[in-house]
């Protein structure tokens, strides 16, 4: 998208974008941890943290704390994957026990 809007890339092109595109993946729902995920997440994650990243600056808010919400959103996104994970094994769990 880069090469199709300017034009041209160096190797230095996407430096510094690397805490906002994992936000961006991580918050719209793809496992941190690799394995599952969908391109719609993936999107909408992109879309929320763009819309985010183009609002904060717009209300004066300073780019150090633009990149501290990313990684609080990107904390808050792994934490909810984490919790989520374990409810579901300890249902499996559960289930196991009883049918096993």
């Amino acid at each position: 998208m880069y090469l199709a809007r300017f034009g041209n890339v160096d190797s230095g092109t996407g430096n510094g974008y690397e805490l906002t595109v994992v936000s961006a993946v991580v918050v719209g729902g793809v496992v941190f941890t690799g394995g599952s995920g969908s391109v719609y997440g993936a999107a909408l994650g992109a879309l929320l943290l763009t819309s985010i990243n183009s609002v904060l600056p717009a209300l004066g808010v300073s780019s150090v704390w633009v990149l501290a919400i990313n990684g609080i959103l990107l904390i808050l996104a792994i934490a909810v994957d984490r919790v989520v994970a374990l409810r579901v094994a300890s249902a499996l769990k559960k289930r196991n026990a009883r049918h096993g």
